[in-house]
């Protein structure tokens, strides 16, 4: 007879929430600070550290995503 693991469950699902809305507050804080600063109102120094930020940001969503592949693939050796 299978037993079900109910707390193990329950931590997948808080862990698996919890990421994705870091990855969705990650992709959009990123996407809105590399719009905010490529606005040709004012191209000054504050608007390059802002799309910065926001490629920072989308550079951050990435190595969760690649993170998230990392440990769905087996590890050989």
């Amino acid at each position: 007879m299978m037993k079900i693991d109910w707390a193990a469950l329950g931590v997948v699902a808080i862990v698996s929430i919890f990421v994705t809305l870091a990855f969705t507050a990650l992709l959009s804080g990123g996407i809105r600070l590399v719009a905010q600063g490529a606005t040709p109102v004012e191209q000054s120094a504050g608007s390059q550290v802002v799309k910065l930020a926001g490629y920072a940001l989308l550079g951050l969503a990435g190595l969760l995503v690649l993170f998230g592949i990392y440990l769905l693939m087996p590890i050989s050796g």
